[in-house]
């Protein structure tokens, strides 16, 4: 079996994606920045063209020098999977020289770069007003590239909706430094709309109010369907603030860094009112049986309002997030949509005091190439935290015998000739996949032309009509995904959450998060988002105390695959250590698996319809099998 699993391994190591295409050889003249490019940004982001032999266990060696003897090194790095680099430390104004070489094999010829500050420079003076603030980013579009530097100081800052206190609009090469300021946040700070390498950086953010609060349950009236709580000492007391919008109320373990434990309510259905015989006490109604029966007297729950995002992106590439710190604020760290090579880069999700039960919340994020997310600090989030998402458009009606065209909705995203799409079955997920061969500039009544005719398609998904189908853009789609030397610890959701080809989520360390650490190729037929993820190595993580199958991959549509799961520790399951159903070609090997109570599924790792699964080399408590597999159920 085991010479059988790593001849499986070989293989699997050596095959191509069938969603992602080959691509042209590695040349320097394809790599960006080009040859005597001059950049504004201290995070410059690198990218290479990927072989057309290229093999999954590839790893690239960058290295970026003061010298062309790459004597004077700044940075040298070794990459698995993904073709591109976002360094985490500033590079400093001045002159510099990088290569790139695949395995050990030549280097590319060494390309000049120059980083360069702006010379332009707009200051905003400590303590200024909204207006103020809107009045200098204003004067950006004239004169990139350009600086805004904050002066050290407090800031309170208000914006009446999401289109922010301030805005940039197409803009290039612009970064926002805090300087170390701090700001007291209501609603979003900036608004980026169709801009290029926009970086913000060094501001400290905490929300005006709260984005959430601690009640202690009283009563739980199973025949009224209610619970009866009280807020505890030192947070909000204004309960029915947290209702009528979206949120929700939700048992916390204060054993366990403030993880989840259900009872979860709706605060869009359910309301809060004055409790007439307890002082100081709401009334929460209606609660379903199952939210009652996870709830006891003397339970903490945490009250938790969503609200705005810190910025609100769209239609933006290359855009960084460099040592921003949130404190609990009730929105976002990054909302908005079509947004490519986003970076977050030793960012921190801070709670108000190390005591307290939530931090805030992470990031949403889809576009063509995928988010650089790397030494960050994610504490007791509220939701998910990175979630990558392939977004679910829907098909109005079939156009002509090549052609569809989607309804009118915001997850339509950015499709290009060349791009290659699934078509979805909504009923049972079946799916075929066609590139698009044109399509319309605008996003109301798209229309997209494909290379293949749609009765083919029809019979492989099994579907006797068109409208109600799903279309999901599967390449370009998150390319090139990396979450690595993060740390996530407490919280609602799961861990991070990628939809794609190409990612790689290695040395991280997640601890007591409620769902599951890492969720690759997570779909669902209710959601709007998944397909599926194919080229992906998780490697190198701690999980400690997290979700029912702490690292698990699901793709419906069978588009899902190319896994390599390596060298994680993996600590304290409930149902298993990987799960995995409907992926293909996945080897787990030289992970970690541990547990003071037996995995309830039975196994370490258990597979549902998974073709080419090969689990070697892992280290595991006797008494428990490594693997149960079964086929696919539609």
């Amino acid at each position: 079996m085991e010479n059988i699993c790593h001849t499986f391994l070989a293989a699997l190591l050596t095959c191509a994606c069938l969603v992602c295409s080959q691509s042209e050889a590695l040349e320097a003249d394809s790599a960006v920045p080009a040859d005597g490019a001059v950049v504004y940004t201290p995070h410059p982001h690198f990218r290479w063209h990927r072989s057309q032999d290229e093999k999954l266990s590839d790893v690239y060696h960058l290295q970026i020098a003061r010298d062309l003897a790459f004597n004077e090194s700044v940075c040298d790095e070794r990459l698995e999977v993904v073709s591109r680099f976002v360094p985490v430390m500033p590079l400093t104004p001045g002159a510099y020289v990088w290569r790139v070489r695949r395995a050990d094999g030549e280097w590319t010829q060494a390309a000049k770069l120059s980083v360069r500050l702006p010379e332009r420079v707009l200051t905003v003076r400590a303590g200024s007003d909204e207006e103020a603030v809107a009045r200098i980013f204003r004067q950006v579009a004239a004169q990139c590239p350009a600086r805004v530097e904050f002066e050290p100081g407090e800031y309170r800052l208000t914006a009446g909706d999401w289109r922010g206190v301030a805005a940039l609009r197409a803009v290039h090469d612009v970064t926002v430094d805090g300087q170390g300021a701090s700001i007291t946040l209501k609603g979003t700070f900036l608004s980026v709309l169709d801009c290029q390498r926009v970086t913000i950086q060094n501001f400290t953010v905490t929300g005006e109010r709260p984005g959430h609060t601690l009640v202690r349950v009283l009563n739980v009236d199973a025949a009224r369907r209610q619970l009866i709580v009280r807020p505890e000492p030192g947070y909000d007391a204004d309960v029915p603030r947290f209702f009528g919008g979206q949120g929700f109320l939700n048992r916390v373990d204060p054993a366990r860094g403030g993880r989840h434990l259900g009872g979860f309510i709706s605060t869009q259905e359910a309301t809060a009112v004055p409790c007439a015989e307890q002082p100081g006490a709401f009334v929460i109604a209606p609660a379903s049986e199952d939210a009652l029966r996870r709830q006891e007297a003397g339970a903490l729950s945490v009250l938790t309002r969503y609200e705005a995002p810190f910025v609100v992106m769209k239609q933006s590439d290359e855009c960084t997030f460099s040592r921003v710190t949130l404190v609990d604020l009730p929105g976002a760290f990054c909302g908005g949509d079509e947004t490519s090579a986003k970076s977050y880069l030793a960012c921190k999700v801070l709670c108000r005091t190390p005591q307290d039960y939530q931090g805030g919340h992470a990031a949403v994020g889809d576009g063509r190439i995928g988010e650089w997310i790397e030494g960050c600090e994610f504490n007791r989030l509220a939701d998910d935290g990175p979630n990558v998402r392939t977004m679910r458009m829907v098909i109005r009606q079939a156009s002509s015998e090549d052609a569809v065209t989607l309804e009118d909705s915001w997850t339509n995203t950015d499709l290009r000739p060349g791009d290659t799409v699934a078509l979805v079955n909504p009923k049972d997920f079946r799916a075929a996949t066609a590139d698009v061969r044109s399509v319309t500039s605008h996003r109301r009544d798209l229309r997209v032309q494909l290379d293949r005719p749609l009765d083919a398609l029809a019979a492989r998904m099994g579907v006797e009509g068109w409208p109600g189908a799903f279309l999901y853009r599967v390449k370009p789609s998150c390319e090139d995904f990396v979450y690595r030397r993060n740390r996530h610890v407490g919280g609602r959701g799961h861990g991070v959450k990628f939809n794609g080809a190409r990612g790689w989520i290695a040395d991280n360390h997640f601890e007591n998060i409620t769902g599951n650490a890492v969720e690759v190729g997570y779909s669902w037929r209710q959601g709007y988002e998944g397909f599926g993820a194919c080229d992906v190595v998780i490697s190198g993580n701690t999980v400690l105390g997290c979700g029912w199958t702490p690292i698990s991959s699901h793709s419906p549509t069978a588009l899902g695959g190319r896994l390599v799961i390596r060298g994680n520790r993996v600590s304290e399951v409930r149902d298993a250590a990987v799960s995995l159903s409907n992926c293909r070609d996945v080897a787990i090997t030289g992970n970690l698996f541990e547990s003071t109570r037996a995995p309830a599924k039975g196994a370490w790792v258990i597979a549902e319809g998974v073709e080419g699964l090969c689990s070697t080399n892992n280290r595991f408590a006797a008494g428990v099998p490594e693997l149960r597999a079964q086929p696919a159920r539609r």
